[in-house]
């Protein structure tokens, strides 16, 4: 069974949400960025899709 990928998330100043795996490195770029909370929800839902049916396109 395929890993399910966990984010932290981060609100920013602006009021846009960016979530990042877990276990990323410091500084790394977003993985999913939202102007909405649910926008992020769903996001993180298609990432981790995108990552079950290409793990070749998965963030190292």
């Amino acid at each position: 069974m395929p890993e399910i990928a966990e984010f932290n998330v981060t609100e920013n100043p602006d009021g846009t949400f960016e979530a990042r795996r877990k276990g990323s490195p410091e500084g790394a770029p977003a993985d999913v960025t939202e102007s909405t909370f649910r926008d992020l929800e769903l996001g993180c839902l298609a990432a981790r899709v995108r990552w079950t049916i290409w793990p070749e396109r998965k963030p190292q």
